[in-house]
């Protein structure tokens, strides 16, 4: 038969245990969370802005099809001088329209992109100098680069 003595070894084992799930946690475990915690809060203001941008551009076409509108009314209803003069103003402001609204476009589109490249460095930035906080930490010396 087999017999169990429980003595205090036992007892320093489970505060050992217990202590080392305490210093994990907060080393380990608590940054690497609130790391990725942080990076979906900037990927969901990522989304929120992206949304905006394109509200704003459907906006934009809104009023640019509006304006065609009243241009096209407004054409109609002037003499024939008029006609040709209101058909030409109405081309400019289309085309000044769509070359507003087209660079707003790429100016939006180059800023998400600038702000996901900088998402991108800081993040891969601070997973390197985490990396290394960790392996250190791990191996229990210091680990040059």
């Amino acid at each position: 038969m087999v017999s169990v003595d429980l003595d205090w070894t036992l007892v320093v084992q489970l505060v050992t245990f217990l202590v080392l799930m305490f210093i994990l946690n907060r080393i380990l475990f608590r940054p690497i969370l609130n790391i990725l915690r942080e990076r979906e809060r900037l990927f969901e203001d990522l989304k929120g802005k992206s949304a905006q941008f394109k509200e704003q551009l459907e906006l934009g076409e809104a009023e640019e099809k509006s304006e065609r509108a009243g241009a096209v009314k407004d054409g109609e209803k002037a003499q024939t001088a008029r006609k040709i003069e209101g058909q030409a103003e109405e081309r400019g402001i289309l085309e000044k329209a769509q070359a507003e609204s087209s660079r707003k476009l790429e100016d939006a589109a180059r800023d998400l992109a600038a702000q996901v490249a900088d998402a991108k460095k800081g993040l891969e930035a601070e997973a390197r100098i985490l990396g290394l906080d960790i392996a250190q930490k791990l191996l229990g010396r210091e680990i040059r680069v």
